[in-house]
């Protein structure tokens, strides 16, 4: 498979515009400029310098839930555990996956059941481990852990299965019947042992049908370590891993590799027709904090009476030692084309509030929107934020919150 690019170097001089943005630019405003565009090589460049609305955030998420369906009702279709893609529907009525009992569930906006697809097994209408759904319309597509889809009507009966190829990891509808589907390559035996691997991740157009269209992109996917010590060899997720992040919104493919506050917005073709970046955003990591991230790995909870074995911890202990942390952790794209990125934080980091920095559909540099703590976020529509708290006693509560808009 061939990577459908094209190069940003350009040898020849470009002009360069600066731009104020959104309502950037104010009478007395000294600072340098919010934006700077410029063309090379027909991408358009946008670099956001600093943010629009400075120490304080101008949009808000508000943490009392306008629905939260462990409370809307109860019994079992209220009972969640390992919720994935809670997401809301034309009319407002909430889809999600529910792993552990492995159903697709429906609710009416207001959070009231109406009903179920699913349960364990390998048959039609049955899972083995939902992974995520998305909404096309009213119509749900589940995807499985061995990359088969589910189809389900706006009413919650089975439409028909199709598989998706290579085992994809992830999938998500391009707006026209179509999907992108994306999954980490197999780099086969790694030779040399003790050191990071980086396959790359494939995006890979699909039709209705799970029958490959074209290739679009390969870019660099997850990372990890391999190691080998005497009789024992692996791989685990290093300090401070990289990873790949996608998102669509209809045809447009965002694409994120975490090295960098930096994001390609890619055609179907697979060029490169923007890329938006905050080139100045920083991501240095001191010592204290990697030695933090590291015994943090080697804390771990285990039974009482239970240590860490001695090569895994030769193993964490050799993991390399990163200059920088990633730049984001998830990524999603809202309806009106922003860019939300939720910051990274390493496993030592947990008690740090989950924040989300955010570009405008043109770039501007919007500013970081705090969301609350213990709530993982699976969708954001135009007034909501759809996603997953969990209560002191770790049980799952999928909510929808109200995002306001004031300004940008």
């Amino acid at each position: 498979m061939t990577m459908a690019t094209r190069s940003t170097a350009d040898p020849r001089p470009v002009v360069v515009l600066l731009l104020c943005g959104i309502t950037a630019c104010s009478d007395g405003d000294s600072g340098p400029p919010f934006l700077v565009q410029r063309d090379s090589a027909g991408i358009e460049i946008i670099e956001a310098l600093r943010p629009l609305w400075g120490d304080s955030s101008l949009w808000s998420i508000d943490p009392e839930p306008i629905v939260d369906l462990t409370l809307s009702g109860s019994g079992p279709p209220h009972e969640f555990f390992r919720v994935r893609g809670l997401q809301q529907r034309r009319d407002g009525s909430l889809v999600l996956a529910d792993r552990a009992s492995r159903q697709i569930r429906l609710y009416s906006h207001e959070g009231e059941f109406l009903g179920v697809l699913g349960g364990p097994g390998q048959g039609p209408g049955e899972f083995r481990s939902l992974e995520r759904v998305e909404t096309v319309a009213d119509t749900v597509f589940a995807l499985d852990s061995d990359g088969r889809v589910t189809v389900v009507s706006p009413d919650m009966a089975l439409i028909r299965t199709f598989d998706l190829p290579y085992h994809s990891d992830d999938f998500h509808s391009l707006g026209d019947g179509t999907f992108l589907a994306e999954y980490f390559m197999d780099p086969g035996p790694v030779e040399i042992a003790n050191r990071m691997i980086r396959p790359p991740v494939a995006l890979v157009r699909v039709d209705a049908e799970g029958i490959g269209i074209d290739s679009i992109a390969e870019r660099p996917g997850r990372e990890y370590y391999s190691f080998a010590f005497e009789d024992y060899s692996g791989s685990r997720p290093p300090l401070f891993g990289r990873n790949a992040e996608v998102a669509t919104l209809g045809p447009r493919v965002f694409y994120g590799s975490s090295d960098l506050v930096e994001v390609e917005e890619l055609d179907l073709a697979g060029d490169i027709a923007r890329i938006l970046r905050v080139p100045a955003y920083g991501l240095s990591l001191t010592d204290a904090e990697v030695a933090a991230e590291r015994e943090a790995y080697l804390n771990v909870d285990l039974p009482a009476g239970v240590t860490l074995h001695p090569l895994i911890r030769q193993s964490i202990e050799a993991l390399p030692t990163p200059a920088t942390r990633p730049a984001f952790v998830q990524m999603l794209v809202d309806p009106a084309g922003a860019v939300w990125l939720q910051l990274y934080r390493g496993q030592s980091e947990m008690d740090r509030p989950r924040d989300w920095l955010v570009l405008a559909s043109d770039g501007t540099w919007l500013g970081t929107i705090n969301v609350p703590d213990r709530f993982s976020v699976t969708d954001i529509t135009m007034d909501a934020v759809l996603g997953v708290w969990r209560d002191d006693l770790n049980v799952e509560h999928p909510q929808v919150l109200r995002l306001t808009r004031d300004g940008g």
